[in-house]
């Protein structure tokens, strides 16, 4: 209500309000001698404010015989309005937001929202006020207004907010309106978070019932120049508009049509930065205007340049995960940033496109840049998968329609809707992947799964969500109903999961007695008996004599397997991690288990050694510690288990995943880093590493892990209980080695060669590899405890047995000339597999530049 219009303020009713609101401000100032907008001030605090208001009108105002109860009312609300509105005007214009002072304004508000409750002045009364406040501050200071509404929400809309909305509303609008999308991101969230806090879920005031879209927000970039001795087409004035308007439609297409060959959309190679400039930029015309996809030829050019744009950002996904950092590096790197307070500006977000073509490359290769889009993509998805066939159909049972948003006459085809299928799972492949991939996509599928049921709300034209109360009559009849249900103590004519019981009725009681007695009515039945039923249910679903025989088989199949499965999970529980589809249970009815425990009994009878703990077989690429783990597993595969590592390479020829390695993507490889699953890792670009997991799966055997030098002492660092065995071999014979791969330069060679020379500390024992043929037997004297050497000794055990001490020296030379012989006869002593040498060096996190790089620096 607006202010009464009188004559000065020396009238006594007016004067005695300001006096009461000086009086309770300087009592509200004793209770919070705090500056700050909280704690809200409390009836209990400023004391029956609403009681001495009342007895003040009742003081200064005479009842008049012509005012009746309404009248009386508005005129005081408009006396107590007209003295609110001065003396706030009157804090504003003295005293500065910033100041500690401006604490009276909110204790002001405050009060006047606590009399506003008690229906002592107008309900909207604080809120006017708070308008005229944000209309008189800065961008800065509506920002602290805010944070008084935003405490003070719960208090404004707990009462009268049919008097509080509409002004609610218009504030809200107006702030938005003076606040930039772009540059006040954040503050423009809490504004709209407010208005949805405050107003009811099913308020229809925001929804866009008419289905318009912005068709002004239009963007626009650099458009393709024509390509030299191309004329440009221009329309002439003697052409006529269908001539025109084939020249526009040929010119278009020509700038935006796609062959998937060169672009990719079938799998080819993607554009470069100025050719992708224009197809990207005109997806936004899309994205803006949905409804353009309606026409053929439009719809074919947006397919075109989705397919493009895919394709160059899996391009460049590839390329950036080449030259990306590890994921310490990038936390180490985010925790530099936030410490040197750049955290407002890393969280800073500008939903402006700036379309220069110049900065295209940049843009592109931002990955928050790339997926901005891709949700766009994916919200398109979606509106035209609403034009299915399917969706039609779900549609047409809702009724009221509002045809608005149905668009009845738009259905898509068989073929447009496996692309936009296929698209929408592309996209969702796409943003499941790099930093925090999976999190991003749950959290954007969530908010669109969200909007659909809006979408389907506004399609039923907005009916009402809240249920209307229950009436009493219908709250006793259901009661008295649940009751009745819940004490019947009547048994069913034929109880859920009973079996028939019609043969007592037999005149025979003794043949009645034996079927009653039948294993078969008491008995848990074979778990076998159920192979054979399930495979006629399955014949039967495959060639069905009629529809009612395939339903019946697909019941009792699913009936069947439901049982089978019951009775396998008591001693079979180990086999269900190999059920990947629940109607294929094969593999509960196989024998492996039986033949796993058959295993594992001879292994308790085969020499096992004392100790059973890790065996970690370490040496650098190429000394031969593959040969030798190799050896002694073909020698004792009952004894010994082979520890198989991960890494993040692809699988090579003839490479079995779960025998030679375990492949997994760099994205998984760094999760499993951040849950601290790795015993050891490590590698440049390619990573291997080493789980607890794969150790304990190997038991009973005894566990044998080959892992570079390097990995050593971080299974120490883990204080993993373990010993280490390192093969080294002669450098004569380690250069001939790495020489006949000629895969490395000679600066790698001959940093591997001084590694090699260095001595090996942190072994229990080490091997020297010098033989032709690689021999296990060292390894496995010493896994048995059969060497005489101390344990705190890293003895050097050769391949060639040692002469016992005071043995004759011509026996020594003999063996020295023996030896040498036998190398003038082979040539080079080397018969190591160069697969087993290459994966070796892998492992080592060792590609080729990798080692150079070492040696640069050495």
């Amino acid at each position: 209500m607006p202010s009464a219009t009188l004559d000065g303020h020396g009238i006594p009713a007016v004067s005695s309000c300001s006096s009461f609101l000086h009086d309770v401000l300087e009592r509200a100032e004793k209770a919070k001698s705090t500056a700050s907008i909280e704690p809200p001030l409390t009836k209990a605090e400023l004391g029956d404010v609403s009681a001495q208001l009342s007895a003040l009108f009742d003081e200064v105002l005479k009842p008049s015989e012509s005012d009746d109860a309404e009248q009386g009312k508005a005129r005081r609300f408009a006396i107590f309005e007209t003295a609110a509105r001065e003396l706030f005007s009157h804090l504003i214009a003295i005293t500065p937001i910033e100041s500690p002072q401006f604490i009276k304004v909110w204790n002001l508000l405050d009060l006047l929202s606590i009399l506003s409750d008690d229906f002592c002045c107008d309900p909207a009364l604080p809120l006017w006020l708070v308008e005229e406040l944000l209309d008189s501050q800065t961008i800065s200071g509506c920002r602290r207004i805010f944070d008084f509404l935003e405490s003070r929400r719960e208090r404004i809309t707990a009462r009268q907010f049919k008097q509080k909305q509409l002004v609610i509303l218009r504030s809200c609008n107006e702030l938005l309106r003076r606040l930039s999308r772009a540059e006040d991101t954040a503050f423009c969230g809490r504004v709209f978070i407010f208005m949805f806090q405050s107003f009811p879920l099913g308020d229809k005031s925001s929804v866009n019932l008419r289905g318009e879209y912005h068709v002004e927000n239009v963007t626009t970039f650099d458009k393709p120049e024509p390509k030299e001795g191309e004329p440009a087409v221009e329309a002439m004035e003697v052409d006529s508009e269908a001539v025109t308007k084939e020249r526009e439609q040929k010119q278009s297409l020509k700038a935006v049509t796609f062959d998937s060959r060169k672009t990719g959309g079938g799998g080819g190679e993607p554009l470069n930065a100025d050719e992708l400039y224009p197809v990207f930029w005109s997806l936004q015309d899309s994205f803006s205007q949905p409804k353009k996809l309606f026409d053929a030829a439009y719809f074919a050019r947006f397919r075109g340049a989705m397919e493009t744009t895919m394709t160059a950002f899996r391009a460049l996904q590839a390329e950036n995960s080449r030259q990306s950092k590890t994921t310490e590096e990038a936390r180490r790197n985010l925790k530099r940033k936030r410490e040197e307070g750049d955290e407002d500006l890393a969280n800073a977000f500008n939903p402006k496109y700036l379309t220069s073509r110049d900065l295209f490359e940049l843009e592109i290769g931002d990955l928050s840049f790339r997926r901005h889009v891709l949700v766009q993509a994916l919200i398109i998805m979606d509106f035209l998968l609403s034009l299915s066939a399917k969706a039609k159909e779900k549609l047409a049972t809702t009724k009221p329609h509002n045809k608005s948003v149905m668009y009845l006459e738009q259905r898509l085809t068989d073929e447009e809707t496996k692309w936009a299928t296929d698209m929408k799972r592309s996209i969702a492949d796409y943003l499941k992947q790099g930093f925090e991939g999976p999190y991003f996509y749950r959290m954007v599928e969530t908010v669109l799964s969200r909007d659909k049921n809006w979408v389907r709300w506004k399609v039923e034209n907005c009916p009402p969500i809240n249920l209307p109360t229950v009436s009493p009559e219908l709250f006793l009849e259901a009661k008295q109903t649940a009751q009745r249900t819940t004490t019947s103590k009547r048994l069913r004519p034929a109880p859920m999961g009973s079996l028939n019981l019609d043969f007592l009725k037999d005149t025979d009681p003794e043949a009645a007695m034996e079927r009653l007695k039948d294993r078969e009515r008491y008995a848990v039945p074979e778990l076998e008996s159920f192979k054979r039923k399930i495979a006629d249910d399955d014949f039967e679903i495959d060639m069905p004599t009629n529809n009612q025989t395939k339903a019946a088989a697909v019941e009792g199949k699913a009936s069947k397997s439901w049982r089978a499965l019951r009775i396998a999970a008591q001693n079979k529980l180990a086999a269900f991690d190999k059920l990947d589809d629940p109607e294929k249970i094969d593999a509960i009815f196989e024998t492996q288990v039986d033949e796993e425990e058959q295993e594992a009994d001879e292994v308790v009878d085969v020499e096992m050694p004392a100790d059973k703990r890790l065996v970690v077989v370490a040496g650098l690429p190429g000394s031969g510690k593959s040969a030798i783990v190799g050896a002694l597993m073909e020698k004792r595969p009952d004894v010994f288990g082979k520890v198989v590592r991960h890494t993040t390479r692809e699988a090579k020829v003839g490479e079995v995943e779960g025998e030679d390695f375990h492949f997994v993507s760099t994205e998984a490889f760094n999760v499993m880093v951040s849950n601290d699953q790795f015993l050891e890792f490590g590698g440049e670009g390619e990573q291997y590493g080493t789980t607890r997991r794969s150790i304990e799966g190997v038991a009973p055997k005894v566990p044998v892990l080959e892992a570079p030098l390097e990995s050593v002492q971080q299974i120490k660092d883990m204080a993993f209980s373990a010993r280490f065995v390192t093969v080294k071999s002669p450098l004569e014979l380690y250069e001939q080695r790495l020489n006949g791969l000629g895969t490395y330069s000679e600066e790698a060679i001959s940093s591997l060669l001084e590694k090699a020379a260095m001595d090996v500390e942190g072994s229990d024992v080490v091997i020297v590899n010098g033989d032709a043929q690689p021999d296990a037997t060292l390894l496995e004297e010493f896994i048995y405890g059969k060497e005489t050497q101390q344990e705190n000794e890293a003895p050097e055990v050769n391949g060639q047995e040692k002469p016992e001490e005071g043995a004759d020296q011509e026996m020594k030379d003999e063996s020295v000339v023996e030896e040498r012989k036998e190398e003038d006869e082979t040539g080079v002593v080397q018969e190591t597999d160069e697969k087993e040498v290459v994966q070796e060096m892998e492992e080592e996190g060792g590609a080729q530049e990798n080692v150079e790089e070492a040696s640069a620096n050495v």
